[in-house]
């Protein structure tokens, strides 16, 4: 975003912080609201909301012209929650860069915005049409001077994640349309990919002093052409580029696939298996993973050097402990890493109403700590998945 309006707006003074990502203290927000900025952009998820509110609530009161815009998971799954004051408009749809600075360009020219945004007028809150999208070709690459890495560091550490990495966009849009996921909301329904040539340019430009690139999109092998470009970009080069992806797993157990993208750097794959279904009488739970196929996927992977990483979610409808257990049980035995999530049911929010909305504590509506007890599971159990799969099963076979 910031490297996007730094090229639409060159003459500009774009200052941000990260607050959200290094807790730095709230005075440095402040000593920015006083320079009196003409716009207030804020990124925030669904947990952040609430803290949100209370940023806009100070820049109004300390910046009082300034326009202030959200954008973000949490407008998309609940944009009636930011029709309010002190919000100004709130980015729904569309790619936020080319909404954002299009928002930016009609208040300059005092014109209506035209797409993208649900926004205050005279009159009360407005819809524009549907956002716009940018032509891949000009997707913006990370500004990398926003987040100091040290900063990121520190964050990545605290999070527990093992690698440094440097994320990029190399696709966005999902068909698959998960109730769930942001991705249709943020992306539209239809995958869209970055130029490879110009994807593996920026990578042979080395990450500096990250690990790794990750290479950010719902489903990285969606596109097979795009992926024979890749791999092919990179062999020409003579390189092997350090890379990590998430990608369907049922793509995952064609051979040649895996060992090209391996054979040019990938370090490893995520993928979602959500849940399985213990009772294989029963309807799977989540059709889009084909169980018979996991073992392929794994020796596949395992034999290429190509750490998985399966996506779990605790507390799906329909699913139970037994489930639970069965789903992550499988997953370690064939060797996956597992990061399981709790099933944060986040379309619910649109159709709930604002005073509705304030009832509830959204900060728990993180992912992590979203717990419903129909999983069958304790709450203690709960965290201990959370945290530690393995550690968890262990504890279960030495108390059986």
């Amino acid at each position: 975003m910031i490297a996007y309006l730094r090229t639409v707006f060159p003459n500009a003074t774009t200052e941000f912080d990260v607050s959200g990502l290094t807790c730095a203290p709230l005075r440095l927000s402040v000593e920015r609201m006083l320079d009196q900025p003409e716009f207030v952009l804020i990124w925030a998820r669904v947990w952040e909301a609430e803290a949100t509110r209370s940023l806009a609530t100070l820049a109004r009161e300390l910046c009082p012209h300034a326009r202030i815009l959200v954008w973000g998971d949490a407008p998309l799954f609940m944009p009636q929650y930011f029709q309010r004051e002190p919000f100004d408009a709130a980015v729904i749809g569309g790619d936020p860069e080319i909404v954002i600075s299009d928002y930016i360009q009609s208040v300059v020219k005092s014109d209506s915005p035209g797409h993208g945004l649900c926004f205050k007028a005279d009159s009360g809150w407005k819809k524009t049409a549907l956002g716009r999208v940018l032509d891949p070709h000009h997707w913006p690459f990370p500004a990398q001077d926003v987040i100091p890495f040290n900063d990121y560091q520190t964050a990545r550490e605290n999070r527990g994640k093992p690698t440094d990495d440097l994320s990029f966009d190399v696709s966005r849009g999902c068909p698959g349309g998960c109730e769930w996921c942001v991705e249709p909301l943020k992306g539209g329904r239809v995958g869209r990919w970055r130029p490879a040539i110009d994807t593996v340019a920026y990578m042979l430009n080395g990450a500096g002093p990250y690990q790794q690139f990750q290479c950010h999109g719902p489903i990285f092998t969606g596109n097979r052409t795009w992926i024979e470009e890749f791999v092919t970009a990179i062999r020409q080069a003579g390189s092997v580029v350090p890379f990590k992806a998430v990608s369907l797993v049922n793509h995952l157990s064609d051979e040649r696939l895996v060992s090209d993208l391996a054979s040019v750097g990938m370090q490893a794959i995520g993928f979602g298996i959500e849940t399985l279904t213990a009772d294989s009488s029963q309807r799977r739970l989540t059709p889009k993973v084909v169980e018979r196929r996991l073992e392929q996927v794994a020796e596949l992977l395992h034999r290429y050097g190509v750490e998985p990483k399966a996506y779990t979610q605790i507390g799906l409808k329909g699913q139970n402990r037994d489930d639970v257990l069965y789903t992550h049980r499988v997953c370690l035995d064939l060797g996956f890493t597992v990061r399981p999530t709790g099933a944060t049911p986040f379309h619910l929010l649109r159709h709930m109403t604002v005073d509705q909305l304030d009832q509830l504590d959204l900060t728990r509506w993180d992912r992590k700590s979203f717990f419903d007890e129909s999983c069958g599971l304790s709450l203690s159990d709960f965290y201990r998945m959370i945290v530690s799969p393995g550690t968890f099963f262990d504890s279960v076979a030495r108390a059986a």
